[in-house]
Formats: structure tokens, C-alpha cells, sequence
């Protein structure tokens, strides 16, 4: 049996085997041969090797950016090859310096090279067999620019579709209540999550008060609010998201977060650091601008161009400081040309560089030296939109009142020369440039056709005294349709939705390019960017779509949350639960200011200057007034934080040590570090020690007559301190553990011979409550 078997397997190889030659001598067309010895079909170009070239070499290669002098997005630059001769040998792979590039025979030109994904087998050996076939590459399959290409079909740079809620399709789903719920339960149900139950009472008043207004509620508000939530919760939430947008104190805390996008500071900064005593015009526009809900397009047109749309009011002219407060040093006349040149070109980078990440979320400062290396954005777009600030520059000067003010304005009507500079060279004046807005955002008109149409909007205001460039780029960058409004309209709705969450549906809030993060929910996205710009771009609209969904109100407490969620989503991209976010740090300030009962509440004007310890105040070359080294601790610099005077060069040391941005440049978003020095803030700074005795007063009014404590009166003290600092009243251990302490210290200060052993005592416990992570994070 056996042999009959083998004789079987001897007769099928064989007949198997005059098969495969039988195969083999049929003619193909092109002859080519598997590395197998078997034949391939033709190799399609544009189907098989153009995906392998940009996916992996049109960074480098390809457009205006061709390393080594080699583009392989055109048929004939590609077989011209590049610094390192020939490239592709049609019909011979052995021959082909591409081959040995990408298969590694070249050793140290390995390409892409390391650290680059490199091509699989499978890729390599059909460019070989693509090679051996004879190259063939159609005309028609030239990609003059990559990047253009790319950016047709990335996800930010399209106009704005309105995009369908998802259905209640999912019959236990009584958790959503708004269309944003709607578009995460899709997600969670999918991802086998179940979101998180809602935050009680009072962690979700704590929580309204510090996003809309960065203040704490009182007892009083706290115990308002709980006992109008119990009759009926999404009512009770309703209205004190209204009245929380409708305090004066909304435009305080969202102004900080613009001001951070528009790197906001009273001094120039540089090495000098001269004062701006009237730069707080700006941020008073801010503030204003936000508490009346100025829809934000005009919000933004305003400060690229106000004084171009009414020349007349103080605050469309002061609106212009977003373009005047980055850092400046003007050099006198004796300092050399290319020295003044440089200064100056330095300034016009910065505002080009706010303008692209803070308005539009791209990065657009490498277009100084060379093409943006990811993004459509090229030298030439970088110019053109510098030509339009090249007329003009920041000024001190009279406000349409009469008032003092800090603004941009042009220097006439003439429109100054531009041109490219290559490699950033200010002297390389041979490419002369008209005005034009960056071609990826834009579609049919011109930017010539914005400029005529701001010359004819404007002759009913009679002859204007500026270019009009501004208003041409306001408009165009608000134009959802035509140009960058739809890019614009994303951003400002992502940051939004990072201030209430922690971290925006694009986590890179600066960054919408092609190398930044996708949105984790794309289709909510565009359904609340759809739905601001329909609501006529109000910012206050957007607040109250996010703060009354089911998602903004979920618990971050363990119990209250499904234990899959750490499971499957352990970053929370799914927003299954609320995360933690923990307070900026002016909001960390003026809470403590809030619960000592000595926070000043007057608003606008010039800002505080603080006191600084004089060792922390020792920047050298600072010219004009010096700092106060004897700043006093009054009402007068017990202001909330938004008006304390910053100087670039002297930071607040609390501020710097919970992160705040120097202000140097625009910032997108906050880092957020735990270190020592924070801990060493809350134990050794002056002012924090200042603000807890006053809360410790608050707490327990010390008379000369008046007994100490004792235990039986440190349960009302310690309940009181809780309510005001974390909203709540605290846990049997909590006063347990808290009355010991006060005892301890009470008896440490006695016997060190403190005058008030007691109030120490007190000051010493409200100092440590202001270091707790429930005082300095909202849940």
C-alpha cells in the first residue's frame, strides 16, 4: 500500500511539473518574472507604485521640497535623479540607484532612512519588478505638488457640511439629552462603554462656577443651587449656565484664555522690557467684546483690521492690539541696517505666526525659511500675508476719544513694496509679490477681489487713512465659503471644548495640519462647528450646548463609572467619564483671594503690579521705570488675576511655578506639571501666607476678650472652612483629623511664644486646605 502510494506522489509531481513549464512558455506582455520564477501581471503605476511614493518619499521629495535635489513627483525630474546621478535605469532594477537605495545595498543612504517607516518587502519588489517591466510612468500621473493634493482631502481644510444626529437607536439609551450626547453614546455603545452617572449637586455647581466665571460659589449659591437641582435638575442647570454667562466675571476667565492665544503682556519684552502703560486697552476690548457676546467673527475681523471697519470707536481701534502685543524692541537709528532690518522682520514673523496657529491653527513660521514641510503652505503665501502688515506697525498714540492707547495702524494708504526673500534673506529683493492669501483655504475669489470690495464697503465712511489690506484678510479669513472662516470656526470650537473638558476633540489645539491629531469624534465636530456658524458665530450659544449635555455632566469619581471604560479607553478619548482638570493659575489665585473674603472686584483699567520678592526681581538691561520693590498687599493689588500687570521679564513667581506661559508666543494650550516648587509655593510664599490668615479671620474673628477654642467650637470652624473651599461639608474623619491638627498647632504655638497661638493655629490650617489637590482641581 505504501508503494502504491509513493508511485502516485512520483506520477503527480511529475504531471505538476509539465504543467509549470507548460505555464512558464506561454508568452506575457511585458515579460517579467517573480523572484519566484513565476510571472507577474503589467505593474500599474498610478495603482501601485505612485501610493508607495507618497506615502513615503513626497515629504522629502516631491514639490517645492526636493532634498538632495531629487523630486519624484514628476516623471522627468524623477529619471533625472538628483545630486547623486541617474536614478531609475528602465528595464534594469540591477542597475537602478533606486533599488539599491530603498533595498539597503547602499548601506548609510538607506532610504527613507532611518528612523522613517521603511518599505516592506513586498513594496520594494514592486518598484523592482515595476523597474524591470520598463518604468512605465504616464504624464498624466505627474503630481506637481504633493501637498496641495494632500490638502484637498484633509479633513480641516474642507467647507463646513451639516452633519445628520445620530437616532435613538439604542432603546436603553435614556442618557442622552442633547445631540453632543447623541454623537459620543454612537461611540461608547460601539465601544461596549457605558458613560458615567451624573455628578452630584454640588461637585457640578463648583464645577459651572469655575469654567464660566473661575470663581468658587459661596454656601449660600452652593445650597441655592442644590436645592433647585432636587426639584428638577436640567432646569436648575439651564438657569445657572444663564446667569453665569450673563456675570461680567465670564468675560474675565474666557478673556484669560484669549489672551494666552494672543500672547497678551504689558512690556515689550526683548531685552529691554519697556512698559505698555496703555496696553490694557486691548485686553479691556477682550473682556468686553466676550461679556457682550460679540459674535466671533466679527470679534476676530476686528482685530486683525477694527480700525479699517470703524475708525471711530475706541474698541474696534484697540481690538487692533491683538496684532501689537508680542514682544518688541525698537533699535534707534545708530544700530546697523541689517540689524534694524532683521528687528523689524522679527516683529511682522510674530504676528504671521499668531495669526496662523491662534486664528487658524497651522504653523506657518517655517514659510519664513522654505515651503512649510507638511502642509500647503508655502514661502510665497508666508509673504503675501506679510505684505499686509508691511504697511503699517504698533503705535502709542489718541484713541478716536482722545484717550491714550496701544494699536496697529498703517503708516497711509500707499501699499509698501513686498517681496520673497529666499532662505529669509531681507536683502533678496528679486521676486516682487501682490497681495495673497494662502491658496489652501481658498476658493474662487481672489485676494484682490476682497481688497476692492473693502475699498467700496469703505467709501461710505469717507477717505480711508490705511490700506485696507487688513480688511480684505478680516474678510477673507471669516468667509466660510471662499476662505480660511470654515478652518476658523473649527478652532475657536475645539479650544472651547478643551477649556470645558481639559483636552479638545483635536488634541493638538494649535495644530489642524495634516501632522496634527485627528478629532476623536469627527462627525460631533462638524456638527458643532455647523451649528456655531448658523447660530451666528455666538460664543455663549456654543457654552450652553456643551454645559447642558449629559456628556459635560458625568462624574470622574471611581464609584460613579463603568470599570471597562479603564479597560478599553484608559485615555479617556471616548469621554466615557469626566477627567479632573486643574485649575489655571490666576484661577488658582483669585479662589484664594475668593474664600478669604479680600478679593477686589473692580474691573478694567491699568493693571496691578504685585509684590515680587527682590531677589526673584533681578533682570538686568531694563530700561524706563523699575519694578516696585515695595508693592503693597492691599485691595488695590488684591484684583482678580486678569489685571495684574505682566512683565515679560519679571514673572510672578506663583504663576510660574503652576505654569502660566511666559507670553513670548501664542499659546494654544497650557502645560500642566506637578512638581516641588508648586508644593514650595503653597508652604513659603508671602502672599499665600497673607491670604490664609485673612481666611483664618474669616473663619474665626480673634477679639482681645474672646476665649480659645475649644474642641466643641471646631466643628462649626472646620465645617465652614469646607463649605467655602471645596463646596461641601466634610466626613467625621475629615473634622477628626482636622480638630487634631488645629490642637497641635495651637499647642506648637504656644509654647514657640506666638503672640495669637490661635489664629496661627487657624492660618496654618488654611494653608494646608489651599495645598490640597480638591482645592486646586475641579472634578
Amino acid at each position: 500500500m505504501k508503494s502504491l502510494l509513493n508511485c502516485c506522489f512520483v506520477l503527480m509531481a511529475i504531471w505538476f511539473g509539465l504543467v509549470v513549464r507548460n505555464v512558464a512558455a506561454q508568452p506575457t506582455d511585458p515579460p517579467s518574472s517573480s523572484p519566484n520564477g513565476g510571472q507577474v501581471d503589467a505593474i500599474d503605476f498610478v495603482r501601485d507604485i505612485q501610493p508607495i511614493f507618497r506615502e513615503h518619499c513626497y515629504e522629502c521629495h516631491a514639490g517645492t521640497t526636493e532634498e538632495g535635489g531629487l523630486n519624484l513627483g514628476i516623471k522627468e525630474r524623477a529619471f533625472q535623479g538628483g545630486d547623486s546621478g541617474s536614478l531609475i535605469e528602465a528595464g534594469n532594477s540591477e542597475e537602478s540607484l533606486l533599488l539599491q537605495m530603498i533595498s539597503g545595498e547602499e548601506g548609510e543612504r538607506l532610504m527613507p532612512p532611518e528612523g522613517s517607516q521603511q518599505l516592506s518587502d513586498e513594496q520594494i519588489e514592486l518598484i523592482r519588478v515595476w523597474v524591470t517591466q520598463g518604468a512605465n510612468w504616464p504624464e498624466s500621473a505627474n503630481v506637481v505638488n504633493p501637498k496641495m493634493d494632500r490638502a484637498k482631502t484633509h479633513w480641516a481644510f474642507q467647507r463646513l457640511t451639516k452633519h445628520i444626529v445620530p437616532p435613538y437607536r439604542h432603546s436603553h439609551d435614556n442618557w442622552s439629552k442633547t445631540p453632543i450626547d447623541r454623537f459620543v453614546y454612537e461611540r461608547l455603545h460601539k465601544a461596549g462603554i457605558r458613560p458615567a452617572q451624573p455628578a452630584d449637586a454640588r461637585t457640578l455647581v463648583r464645577r459651572l462656577y469655575f469654567d464660566l466665571i473661575g470663581l468658587p460659589p459661596n454656601p449660600e449659591q452652593v445650597n441655592d443651587f442644590v436645592r433647585e437641582y432636587e426639584n428638577d435638575r436640567d432646569k436648575s442647570i439651564e438657569k445657572l449656565v444663564n446667569e453665569l454667562l450673563d456675570s461680567p466675571h465670564y468675560g474675565e476667565r474666557w478673556g484669560r484664555h484669549w489672551l494666552d492665544v494672543a500672547r497678551y503682556a504689558d512690556s515689550d519684552g526683548q531685552e529691554a522690557d519697556t512698559d505698555r502703560p496703555h496696553a490694557y486697552r486691548y485686553r479691556d476690548f477682550v473682556i468686553n467684546a466676550l461679556n457682550d457676546d460679540m459674535p466671533y467673527d466679527q470679534f476676530v475681523r476686528w482685530q486683525i483690521a477694527g480700525d479699517e471697519y470703524e475708525p471711530n470707536s475706541d474698541a474696534a481701534v484697540s481690538a487692533t492690539g491683538f496684532l501689537t502685543a508680542g514682544t518688541c524692541y525698537k533699535l534707534p537709528d545708530s544700530f546697523l541696517e541689517s540689524e534694524r532690518l532683521l528687528n523689524r522682520y522679527n516683529e511682522l514673523d510674530d504676528v504671521i505666526s499668531t495669526l496662523g496657529s491662534g486664528l487658524l491653527g497651522i504653523t506657518v513660521a517655517c514659510a519664513r525659511c522654505h515651503d512649510h514641510k507638511f502642509d500647503a503652505f508655502s514661502a510665497k503665501d508666508f509673504y503675501q500675508l506679510l505684505g499686509v502688515f508691511h504697511s503699517g506697525d504698533r503705535v502709542s498714540a489718541k484713541l478716536p476719544s482722545g484717550k491714550e492707547g496701544f494699536f496697529f495702524q498703517d503708516f497711509d494708504r500707499e501699499r509698501r513694496t513686498t517681496w520673497l526673500f529666499r532662505r529669509s534673506d531681507f536683502y533678496d529683493r528679486e521676486i516682487e509679490l501682490d497681495l495673497g492669501f494662502p491658496e489652501m483655504l481658498s476658493a474662487d475669489a481672489d485676494a484682490n477681489e476682497y481688497w476692492e470690495q473693502a475699498k467700496a464697503a469703505y467709501s461710505e465712511l469717507g477717505e480711508p487713512k490705511s490700506t485696507l489690506q487688513r480688511r480684505a484678510l478680516a474678510d477673507w479669513i471669516t468667509n466660510t465659503e471662499q476662505g480660511g472662516g470654515a478652518l476658523l470656526a473649527r478652532v475657536i470650537v475645539n479650544r472651547v471644548w478643551h477649556h470645558h473638558f481639559g483636552k479638545g476633540i483635536v488634541h493638538t489645539t494649535g495644530d489642524f495640519g495634516v501632522r496634527g491629531d485627528p478629532p476623536t469624534h469627527p462627525e460631533l465636530l462638524e456638527y458643532l462647528t455647523d451649528e456655531f456658524v448658523r447660530s451666528g458665530w455666538e460664543l455663549k450659544s456654543l457654552h450652553r450646548m456643551i454645559l447642558t449635555s449629559s456628556v459635560w455632566q458625568q462624574a470622574s469619581t471611581q464609584e460613579a463609572v463603568d470599570p471597562q471604560g479603564a479597560k478599553i479607553d484608559p485615555g479617556n478619548r471616548l469621554l466615557w467619564k469626566m477627567t479632573p482638570v486643574r485649575l489655571e493659575a490666576e484661577v488658582i489665585r483669585d479662589a484664594m483671594l475668593s474664600v478669604s473674603d479680600t478679593l477686589n472686584l473692580e474691573a478694567g483699567g491699568p493693571g496691578f503690579k504685585p509684590y515680587i520678592a527682590p531677589e526673584a526681581n533681578l533682570a538686568r538691561n531694563i530700561q524706563g521705570e523699575r519694578y516696585p520693590e515695595n508693592a503693597p498687599d492691599d485691595a488695590s493689588t488684591r484684583r482678580r488675576s486678569i489685571y495684574m500687570f505682566h512683565k515679560r521679564l519679571i514673572p510672578y513667581p506663583m504663576f510660574q511655578a503652576f505654569d502660566r506661559p511666559d507670553l513670548m508666543v501664542s499659546c494654544a494650550r497650557r502645560t500642566n506639571t506637578t512638581v516641588a516648587p508648586q508644593a514650595m509655593v503653597i508652604l513659603n510664599d508671602g502672599f499665600v501666607r497673607a491670604v490664609a490668615r485673612d481666611f483664618a479671620e474669616r473663619l474665626v474673628r480673634t477679639e482681645t476678650d474672646q476665649p480659645e477654642l475649644t474642641d466643641d467650637d471646631f466643628k462649626p470652624v472646620i465645617e465652614q472652612a469646607f463649605q467655602l473651599s471645596f463646596s461641601r461639608s466634610p466626613t467625621e474623619g475629615e473634622v477628626e483629623a482636622s480638630a487634631g491638627f488645629l490642637r497641635g498647632q495651637m499647642q506648637v504655638r504656644t509654647e514657640r511664644g506666638d503672640e495669637s497661638p490661635q489664629l496661627e493655629a487657624m492660618t496654618d490650617f488654611c494653608q494646608s486646605l489651599f495645598g490640597l489637590n480638591e482645592f486646586i482641581y475641579v472634578n
